[in-house]
């Protein structure tokens, strides 16, 4: 589905978001991808089947055709649906939902190809951005299954989950990346909420998987400290 100017209208741990109707006119901007079709399977080398939480080989390529009029870049979030679309922002996981983004990505260019680097700025998308929750700078695959525990205790349990890659075309060459609001660690999702405001236009691809890893998450306090975008900044919450 193709909207222009699409908002988002809620709230996100007490900061209000504001709304505007929309006025442009609705693009034919599409998104596809060589690996799998709009809701097939995506294939297990772009997810964490058969390694740890959430590693996999890469990204799959990801193309997409012209966004609007006036379109100078253009951004790219992966989604896990389940979480993503399923809960209010209020929930304390909705976070979970926002995976992947890369931003910056000049509008002459119309493809991230597969496997990009796993650094801020990858050479294969010049002058592109990306950041993920979880090991910060490369792609945080699907992996719907995580709970080892769980699936060894009920293997009925394993389910296949939707995943969704948004494209954004935006007005500007590069964007003013949005702060994250006290108490908020997940750059993608304020990324994503702060998107769904300002894009000319957007597209999502749909797609699922049933991956397992082979070892579930890293348990927090095991974690390397998350390192942001540049001028991005962690602040607690109030207490």
């Amino acid at each position: 589905m193709v909207l222009s100017r699409l908002f988002f209208c809620g709230a996100l741990v007490g900061v209000s978001v504001s709304c505007s109707p929309a006025t442009d006119p609705e693009t034919t901007m599409t998104v596809t991808s060589p690996a799998f079709a709009e809701g097939g399977i995506i294939p297990y080398e772009y997810t964490c089947q058969g390694r740890p939480f959430p590693v996999a080989l890469g990204n799959p390529q990801i193309d997409w055709t012209s966004g609007p009029e006036g379109t100078q870049s253009y951004a790219i979030v992966v989604t896990h649906r389940a979480i993503a679309e399923a809960l209010p922002p209020e929930d304390p996981n909705y976070f979970r939902g926002f995976m992947w983004a890369i931003w910056d990505i000049p509008a002459t260019i119309k493809s991230v190809p597969a496997l990009i680097s796993t650094v801020q700025r990858p050479p294969e998308v010049p002058g592109a951005q990306q950041w993920t929750s979880y090991n910060q700078f490369g792609w945080f695959s699907p992996c719907p299954n995580f709970d080892l525990e769980a699936l060894a205790a009920d293997p009925a349990s394993k389910v296949t989950d939707g995943y969704g890659i948004t494209v954004y075309a935006l007005d500007t060459p590069t964007l003013a990346l949005p702060q994250m609001p006290a108490g908020v660690t997940n750059f993608t999702m304020t990324l994503a909420l702060h998107l769904n405001q300002i894009a000319l236009a957007k597209y999502q691809l749909n797609a699922v998987s049933d991956a397992v890893p082979t070892a579930g998450p890293t348990p927090p306090d095991m974690r390397p400290a998350l390192v942001y975008p540049d001028g991005i900044v962690a602040t607690p919450a109030p207490e």
